[in-house]
């Protein structure tokens, strides 16, 4: 524990670390701090963490001199008062403890003495309410996504880790049902969570097995399914289901109601290699941690497998479910299309204005927007980058572009701070469709796209043509989206002069992981200066498929392609190819750095060219930004070569990934959480965990509307009046 002992002398101060007090004193003939231990040895050097020093009982009790044991003041535990304690109504052996006090209330300075210097033995009891488990502060941020937590008091701060269904500091408080607030959904639609699930063998009718899903509630409580058949055709159990069928049954049998409905729907691969299925829980409403494959249901033994060949199991989210929309504003009087800017003859793309971040457009729902649609767009979409000051035009918005140059061209990109858009299909019916997923666009104006200003990074579709497209409901937000830079700068520049580039964050990963690795530390805590937007657990990112544009390093110097990425397309021959599902928020559960191995590269500037020895592979591995949700997509490296056979210029180092990571600061105003406890349409019971659910309101969570049910309170009054009447 820290190890100030306070105001020794009575003068109603505490003095500093290097003036002593009580000197001659009976416990401190040589005099002792009233504030920290005195900091510097005799020689005057300064002496380093001396501010947690070993002190008796760790200065948080008393010691009972006659048995050598600690007494310690309320809020600490252990043999020395070491370590604090968990919140209970119990928790110390001090007067109070065992009376209905917690600690918390338990006054030390009442005029009486805290504690009386003799150690009890009085056990404690209530730790966590009985429902949670009393751990150490490293302890719960490893059972956080596997964080780690390294400071001082990492043994000592204690925190209750409590059981699913309870919450509260000390887990006194049960938890009630969460549901779709009914009015949210009236002209939107929730989103809820879809997980894809590819079970695939190299070989036709290989597959043979059974295999399990472990799946957990929002309350974080998890449960395994039975075991689930597989099959190379799709078909379980002779020709009597599916393996949609098996695996919805599965899902419905598990105890509780847990997952009370749930949709699937399955494509068998290629011929009889497998199943692709995906999952909507549609009665799991809220955000969700995302399922597992278990493989292993006899011990060590593998209980899927093929007869010949290989095999691969892998899972993503394609939509990721939320509680709180954050795109709440609806943009009146206009409804869009997201249309690919490529042909409708052979879907390659229309090169005018196709780039790495623009890879479509908005169009209205009969041709291009109108100029007063454009106007009633532009006034939606307003301000971008937290500076109303450079706003333009009547419509007070900005533009989010950049222009940059390549020496010869300027061309207008993607900016600093892009707009952020949700799309939702239109739908007449009464009731509205309740589980249609929307999709997050990353949106921007290009004055230089005739009819097609309004250009899209990612896509949702592959159409390309009005009558394919879907007609969508538009809604904008006040969050700010930044494209993640590097450098002395704090954004994206713009270089229409062709001489600097800004560095951008770029990332590479593998479908169905969710691990990206970026060109430089992201972290706040290791390196918040040179990040335009440093990153830090529970921090919101897009990370969209664009066609990113190879390349590093050049970025900042003078050269015919000293575009960061350049302009062509990678990996991208026409707009099939492009993820129609990136379109998330994604939430950050980890930001850390990895110990190079050997096929680490030490920074993007290392120059490699593996045209002489292709041995000499290297990429920068070893930033890490883990995130909420596996990938549906893979997210490509660049091209380790310097040589320029492939025509990359020698300036740029392609030991790094492409994708261009966007940073999503969610408003403080214009939010809604649609998805919570009784619906927000009700009171949660904390000790029965019941809602109790406003008049109007009924439902075990309060989410269905019906206009003859009365809340408890408007019950008891009409039995009252009743009563008199």
């Amino acid at each position: 524990m820290d190890t100030p002992k306070g105001d020794l002398d009575a003068s109603l101060s505490v003095e500093n670390y290097n003036q002593l007090v009580l000197e001659g004193s009976t416990v401190y003939p040589y005099g002792t701090t009233e504030a920290y231990p005195l900091m510097e040895d005799t020689a005057g050097n300064l002496i380093d963490n001396t501010a947690h020093d070993y002190m008796e009982c760790s200065n948080k009790g008393l010691c009972d001199r006659a048995k050598g044991q600690c007494e310690c003041l309320p809020g600490y535990d252990g043999a020395a008062c070491q370590r604090a304690s968990c919140p209970s109504k119990a928790n110390s052996n001090t007067p109070g403890s065992g009376q209905g006090l917690s600690n918390v209330a338990f006054k030390v300075f009442t005029g009486k003495t805290a504690f009386n210097g003799r150690a009890m033995t009085i056990p404690q009891v209530g730790q966590c309410s009985g429902h949670g488990t009393c751990i150490t502060i490293e302890q719960l941020a490893f059972l956080d996504h596997g964080n780690s937590y390294d400071l001082w008091d990492k043994h000592s701060t204690m925190g209750c880790k409590c059981d699913p269904g309870y919450a509260g500091a000390d887990c006194s408080e049960r938890t009630c049902v969460h549901g779709i607030d009914p009015l949210y959904i009236d002209d939107t639609s929730a989103r809820v969570t879809h997980t894809t699930v590819r079970i695939e063998s190299s070989d036709a009718d290989a597959l043979w097995g059974e295999y399990a899903i472990r799946f957990w509630d929002t309350s974080g409580e998890d449960f395994i399914t039975k075991g689930i058949p597989v099959t190379g055709n799709g078909i379980v159990d002779g020709a009597a289901k599916t393996h949609c069928d098996a695996v919805k049954e599965a899902f419905l049998e598990l105890p509780n109601r847990v997952v009370p409905a749930i949709e699937c729907s399955q494509d068998v691969i290629d011929t009889d290699k497998g199943v692709e299925y995906t999952l909507t829980f549609v009665g799991n409403p809220g955000k969700l941690r995302q399922i597992e494959l278990h493989e292993y249901l006899d011990g060590s033994r593998t209980t899927v497998g093929v007869s010949s060949g290989t095999m691969s199991m892998g899972v993503h989210t394609k939509v990721v479910g939320e509680s709180v929309d954050y795109f709440a504003q609806r943009c009146e009087g206009i409804t869009v299309k997201v249309l690919a800017d490529s042909s409708n003859i052979d879907d390659t793309w229309i090169l005018d204005n196709v780039r790495p971040g623009s890879l479509g457009y908005l169009s209205g729902p009969d041709g291009p927007l109108t100029a007063s649609e454009m106007k009633i767009l532009k006034k939606c979409l307003g301000d971008s980058d937290w500076d109303p000051d450079n706003n333009v035009e009547v419509a007070d918005w900005d533009y989010g572009v950049v222009v940059e140059n390549d020496g010869v061209d300027s061309h207008n990109m993607i900016g600093a701070h892009p707009h952020a858009i949700k799309v939702v299909p239109i739908d007449t019916d009464v009731h509205y469709t309740t589980h249609t997923p929307g999709s997050y666009h990353l949106v921007w104006f290009d004055e230089g796209a005739t009819g097609k200003e309004f250009r899209v990074a990612n896509l949702n579709s592959d159409a390309n043509d009005l009558s394919e497209a879907t007609e969508m409901f538009l809604y904008t937000t006040k969050g700010t989206v930044q494209q993640m830079g590097y450098g002395s700068e704090s954004r994206i520049a713009d270089n229409s002069s062709g001489t600097a580039s800004s560095t951008r964050i770029v990332g590479f990963f593998d479908k169905d992981t969710n691990r990206i690795y970026t060109n430089y530390d992201t972290s706040c805590q290791n390196n918040p200066d040179n990040n335009h937007v440093c990153v830090e657990k529970g921090d919101k990112l897009f990370v969209v498929d664009s066609c990113w544009g190879k390349g590093d390093l050049g970025a900042g110097a003078a050269s015919p392609d000293s575009i960061f990425g350049g302009t062509t397309l990678n990996a991208c021959a026409d707009s099939t190819v492009p993820n129609k599902d990136s379109g998330n928020i994604y939430t950050v559960s980890k930001v850390y750095t990895t110990v190079p191995d050997e096929n680490s590269a030490n920074s993007p500037a290392n120059e490699i060219d593996i045209t002489l020895d292709a041995t000499l592979k290297r990429f920068v591995n070893t930033n890490v930004i883990e995130v909420d949700a596996s990938f549906g997509w893979q997210g490509l490296h660049g091209d380790p070569e310097n040589s320029n056979s492939a025509g990359d210029d020698s300036t740029w180092s392609d030991n790094t990934g492409v994708v261009v990571l966007f940073h999503f600061t969610p408003p403080q105003e214009g939010t809604y959480e649609y998805v919570s406890e009784c619906s927000n349409r009700g009171n949660c019971d904390r000790e029965s965990a019941l809602c109790k659910c406003f008049s109007g309101y009924t439902s075990h969570d309060c989410s269905v509307q019906n206009i003859l049910a009365l809340s408890e309170e408007d019950k008891a009054a009409a039995m009252n009046k009743k009563k008199t009447s």
